[in-house]
């Protein structure tokens, strides 16, 4: 056998027809059966180089079994209880930050509270315009108080300059007859004098005059009193008998005076508590905005990856209802075979190359095992694997593959099998199209 595999194709074909005479027709026969037996041979081969190839990639050249561009998500679920109403956007399509995707009601929120708070806000409101009314009426009554008050007291001062005029004249009446009785008394004392007057009859020009002069002087208390009193009553205050030091308009003007301020200092504490009453339901009515309504905001710039809720359709309190891909956290997911994690270093470079076309990337390893984080990626790696992540340096370069999220491929740790050997094996891969 080995020598019919070392020999010719000619002659093996003059062994198989038994060394019979050549013909022309034996020959065409023989060159047929030669480009046969070289396209088999040439088979073979690339199938030996192809096993050979497979056998130095998982043997000698450390790659991945699984890889795939991953990125995180963020999950935006529901603020409260209620029912969705708007729900837009379908998964894959970009949203930005601060972009409304969602709205949901909730129709049986307590608003006990601000019914409450409107009540009393209404009663505040009313009871504040009562005040203000009676404030009102106070100060015209306390006006017409004052315009009485001072009308009495100008009839008042007018009554005491004229009996004060009147005391004045009796005065005047008193100090004649006072200067009568003086020139009776005189005129009595010489005719006594010369025995013309009897004693008796002097006595009483004596006494006269006595009495005139104290008429004249009880004429001038008189007109001081008036004097005293025109001087208060042009103070507001008023003296004499059977009456107060002030009349009742006056008594009535303080009085309402007092019931002002009172009105006032209840009217500014009734304003106080009706601002705080507004500021108190105005919070409320926003705290019953958020219970009622919410709208759902994405939180950062990248693309929509699920969509878990319809219009209608009634959530509950943390409901997950639509997740965002980061696209800013992009990294390359592997599952590698227990032998060559336990060889892995973390900042190993390592080159990534996407299935089915000829891009590869360069990185290094960012992560050795995503057990406690996978949840947090949009494909979630198997825990029973060995997993790594890649951070990539240079994927930003090309934007069909910088957030295509699901697209597999492979890792080659580029640490090690980069001889002569090994470029050369990866140039025959890259001829071939293997891997």
């Amino acid at each position: 056998m080995a020598s019919l595999l070392m020999a010719s194709p000619a002659g093996v074909v003059r062994e198989v027809l038994g060394g019979a005479a050549e013909s022309p027709a034996r020959n065409r026969l023989v060159r047929r059966l030669s480009w046969a037996r070289l396209a088999k041979l040439g088979l073979g081969a690339a199938l030996l180089g192809a096993a050979g190839l497979t056998t130095y990639q998982h043997v000698v050249v450390r790659s991945s079994r699984e890889a795939v561009i991953n990125a995180r998500v963020i999950s935006i679920r529901a603020p409260m209880d209620g029912i969705v109403k708007v729900a837009s956007g379908a998964p894959g399509a970009m949203v930005q930050a601060g972009m409304t995707v969602g709205q949901i009601e909730d129709p049986t929120a307590d608003d006990a509270r601000v019914f409450q708070l409107e009540t009393e806000a209404k009663a505040a409101e009313r009871e504040q315009s009562m005040l203000s009314r009676r404030l009102t009426d106070l100060q015209r009554a306390k006006d017409e108080a004052n315009a009485q008050a001072e009308a009495y007291r100008l009839g008042r001062v007018r009554q005491d300059e004229l009996r004060i005029e009147e005391a004045r004249a009796s005065l005047a009446a008193a100090k004649a007859r006072q200067t009568e009785a003086a020139d009776a008394e005189g005129r009595g004392k010489v005719l006594r004098d010369h025995g013309y007057m009897a004693d008796a009859a002097f006595e009483r020009l004596f006494h006269a005059r006595e009495v005139a002069q104290q008429d004249a002087i009880a004429a001038q208390k008189r007109v001081d009193t008036l004097q005293v009193e025109l001087q208060a009553a042009r103070n507001g205050t008023y003296l004499g008998d059977n009456y107060n030091d002030v009349p009742s308009s006056v008594q009535r003007a303080r009085e309402l005076a007092v019931r002002i301020d009172e009105t006032k200092t209840n009217l500014d504490e009734l304003t106080e508590k009706r601002v705080n009453i507004t500021a108190q339901l105005t919070a409320e009515r926003q705290r019953l905005q958020t219970r009622s309504s919410a709208a759902l905001t994405v939180p950062l710039d990248g693309n929509l990856w699920t969509v878990q809720a319809a219009a209608g359709e009634y959530v509950r309190k943390g409901q997950e209802l639509f997740s965002v891909l980061d696209c800013s956290t992009v990294v390359i997911t592997a599952s590698v075979s227990e032998r060559d994690y336990n060889e892995l270093r973390l900042g190993e470079p390592v080159r990534f190359r996407v299935n089915g076309s000829g891009r590869e990337y360069h990185g290094q390893i960012a992560k050795l095992g995503l057990t406690s984080t996978g949840r947090s990626f949009a494909i979630s790696p198997e825990e029973r694997r060995h997993q790594v992540a890649v951070q990539l340096t240079d994927l930003d370069e090309n934007a069909g593959d910088r957030c295509a999220v699901g697209r597999t491929g492979e890792v080659i740790f580029a640490g090690h099998a980069q001889g002569l050997s090994a470029r050369l094996i990866e140039g025959m891969r890259h001829l071939l199209g293997v891997g």
